[in-house]
């Protein structure tokens, strides 16, 4: 009976990395580079040592993407089954973020349903946060934020 389960599991889970392997017969390529804008903000410019700010940051993306036969493509073309979203709401969990000066941000990676991201600061000062995101289908291009400036005040 067991090696009967066994078997039973084993196709199925063959048949489920099967599935998963299956690349689509068409595909996006992108035409030409990108305009890609990240619009940062903060729930509050101003906290005290230790309190938390919330960063928001929204994506615009647009570009010329072509569809083609997914078996036309060079092996080493980046492609996308769809083309990015030309608005995204709320990324700043998916983006990377830059503190100036260093070493006393500490950002709250839980996920996060709203896609927010949380930071606290452990001292006090004048902090600058930039967000910046990668472009897809461009390897090695980053587009930067204008950066969120933060004033943090002793408890």
């Amino acid at each position: 009976m067991v090696h009967r389960s066994f078997v039973y599991a084993s196709m199925l889970f063959v048949a489920l990395v099967s599935g998963c392997s299956k690349e689509p017969e068409f595909v996006y390529v992108v035409e030409a580079p990108q305009a890609v804008s990240l619009a940062a903000s903060a729930s509050s410019t101003s906290v005290s040592a230790e309190e938390s700010v919330v960063l928001f940051v929204q994506r615009r993306t647009s570009g010329v993407w072509k569809q083609i036969p997914n078996k036309s493509r060079t092996p080493d073309q980046c492609w996308m089954q769809r083309p990015p979203p030309e608005f995204e709401n709320e990324v700043a969990d998916n983006v990377r973020w830059t503190v100036q000066p260093e070493g006393v941000a500490r950002f709250n990676t839980d996920f996060r349903a709203n896609h927010t991201r949380q930071v606290t600061f452990s001292q006090a000062g004048v902090f600058t946060l930039t967000p910046s995101t990668a472009v897809w289908c461009e390897a090695g291009r980053s587009v930067a934020a204008q950066p969120v400036r933060i004033e943090v005040t002793a408890r």
